[in-house]
């Protein structure tokens, strides 16, 4: 049995209002910088910095405007279980959380978190306080089957 689910695919969806703001702020950005060119006005830096931050706003709300999660540019979120490993990442900005099967000798489920007592009688937690209640019942789930084909004691 295996899980495994991209998070930052899911969040998203198309929006044609968001494409339309992020071109128009694209346009007024370009539209900024044309217009003082054409006055003759120096370009100030200012005038970049304005553009700069328009513009990527406008990037930005058209990228995900068009179904794609801006998140995805710094990192990545993910369940992934298998009988190899447990790795979950809640969101881009957390900490992967990562413990192969092969060490852990007792697995407790208690409020949304894993208690792991691995082979070297060490104990580690897997926090599940920030994903969503499908995912967590999934998760039990497949960690619950997978425990059992390993024969690790386990409380659920």
């Amino acid at each position: 049995m295996e899980l495994k689910i991209d998070l930052l695919e899911k969040r998203r969806k198309k929006s044609l209002f968001r494409v339309i703001l992020g071109i128009g702020f694209v346009l007024i950005a370009s539209l900024w910088i044309i217009i003082r060119f054409f006055e003759g006005k120096s370009i100030t830096p200012f005038d970049w910095f304005y553009f700069g931050i328009f513009m990527l706003n406008g990037v930005f709300h058209f990228v995900e405007g068009l179904g794609y999660s801006s998140e995805s540019f710094f990192g990545k979120a993910h369940i992934l279980i298998n009988s190899e490993l447990i790795s979950l990442k809640a969101s881009v900005y957390d900490k992967n959380q990562l413990i192969n099967w092969s060490d852990i000798k007792t697995i407790d489920y208690k409020f949304n978190k894993y208690e792991i007592k691995k082979m070297d009688n060490t104990s580690i937690i897997i926090n599940l306080s920030k994903f969503d209640y499908m995912s967590i019942n999934e998760i039990k789930k497949v960690v619950d089957c997978i425990a059992k084909e390993k024969n690790i004691q386990s409380s659920f």
